[in-house]
């Protein structure tokens, strides 16, 4: 039989927690989430984000940040997609949008450009049927870029040399 483990204490929720956010960013919404898994009451883990928050492991800000540059830069994510992400995280509307806003349109560019390439390369066709340019565009938008980008880059988009069409 499963014996039910008692509460955690303040101070070992607060040891658990930091511990965690010593190991990655985290935001509030998942910390207070893991803590009521762990059957914290709600006044013990609100202390305690108070408290992690007053010893800077956790700030949304900076959670909100990392999250959109790796999202971006490794998982070659779009602006609408990361603010989707932050918004199931239950992230306030004013954090979400600034995380965005430090993107270089530059950089953003380049890696919409990277990953509509990859998928023009898969489809191994140039120039692109109609359909194969509504399946790329269609491609682009679900990883969050936004349509005028997406048709600007298509527009004017280029097969490198190195690039095999058989």
């Amino acid at each position: 039989m499963l014996r039910r483990q008692p509460p955690l204490t303040y101070e070992n929720a607060l040891s658990r927690m930091a511990a965690l956010c010593a190991k990655c960013e985290q935001c509030t919404p998942d910390l207070l989430k893991k803590m009521s898994s762990l059957g914290v009451s709600a006044g013990v883990a609100a202390k305690v984000i108070s408290r992690l928050i007053e010893l800077k492991f956790v700030d949304d800000r900076r959670f909100s940040k990392a999250y959109a540059h790796d999202k971006l830069h490794f998982s070659g994510w779009g602006r609408r997609k990361i603010r989707q992400g932050l918004w199931a995280k239950r992230l306030p509307p004013d954090i979400i949008e600034s995380a965005c806003d430090d993107f270089e349109d530059e950089e953003y560019s380049a890696i919409a450009l990277r990953v509509i390439a990859s998928k023009i390369r898969s489809m191994k066709e140039w120039p692109l049927s109609r359909e194969s340019k509504i399946k790329v565009t269609r491609y682009a938008m679900q990883r969050g870029f936004e349509y005028p980008l997406i048709a600007d880059l298509m527009r004017n988009y280029k097969p490198d040399s190195d690039d095999s069409w058989q």
